[in-house]
């Protein structure tokens, strides 16, 4: 249980984690509380991280309207084209989905991939 007492929970479709670009990532949020959350989301972001240091993007965020204080939701999304997940020797870019609840930032992620076959490119040194 997070520090405001609120569980929150992430499960997708065949608990697949590596999609193609463009694919449909399918799941259901699932969250419980002692009282309705002021707010819940969802985001799917990105973040490169190397030598020079990280840079972070959210790419799409799905609010839940009126939220109950215990709830599952499904959701579907269409994923980007890109960038593509990848990992390197000086830089790599991972991509996560996360449900927040507010007011307070709680969360819970999981990281996935996006980038053809499913999983990272790994790029040559």
């Amino acid at each position: 249980m997070s520090r405001t007492g609120v569980n929150l929970e992430l499960v997708l479709a065949h608990d697949r984690t590596g999609f193609e670009p463009g694919a449909e990532l399918v799941g259901v949020a699932a969250w419980s509380g002692p009282a309705p959350p002021r707010g819940m989301e969802l985001r799917l972001s990105w973040t490169a991280r190397g030598r020079g240091g990280r840079d972070f993007r959210i790419v799409e965020s799905v609010p839940f309207a009126a939220p109950r204080a215990a709830e599952r939701r499904p959701f579907s999304l269409t994923l980007p084209t890109g960038p593509y997940s990848f990992i390197g020797t000086l830089l790599s870019l991972s991509w996560r989905l996360e449900l927040v609840c507010q007011p307070g930032e709680e969360r819970a992620g999981i990281e996935i991939a996006i980038a053809p076959g499913r999983a990272p490119l790994a790029l040559a040194p």
